[in-house]
């Protein structure tokens, strides 16, 4: 007869190469899988060198400036055109009346920020 350790050898054995076949096929599924992943990563990046080349061409501004004037009735800014940022007129400010309704307030030539204090953090970061 044989001796146990022989047979327990034996089954570890086969164990072991069944174990191999499993993983070799596990190995060659999953090299597939990564075959597949690869192809379409590579797919992808050349979409998107595509949509790169489409979107340089489609942003010329020469491309635009037509577009603007043919589609849109664009026409180039006359020196006339041109105001001076003192010239614009500030939104009307609000103050709270007595029932808490908005009001208008007289309009100043001050921006509505003037009468307000700067917050402490901001005069801090103005001194640095």
């Amino acid at each position: 007869m044989m001796k146990r350790a022989t047979i327990l050898w034996m089954l570890l054995a086969i164990t072991a190469g069944f174990g191999l076949f499993l993983l070799k096929y596990e190995v060659k599924s999953m090299e597939k899988l990564l075959t597949k992943i690869n192809h379409s990563t590579l797919e992808n990046l050349q979409a998107l060198h595509v949509m790169k080349a489409e979107w340089g061409h489609l942003n010329r501004p020469s491309r635009l400036e037509d577009l603007g004037t043919r589609l849109l009735k664009f026409e180039t800014v006359k020196p006339t055109e041109y105001v001076q940022i003192r010239d614009l007129p500030f939104s009307p400010q609000f103050k709270q009346g007595k029932r808490k309704k908005t009001q208008l307030a007289a309009s100043k030539s001050n921006p509505p920020a003037v009468d307000h204090s700067p917050p402490l953090n901001a005069k801090n970061r103005r001194k640095q």
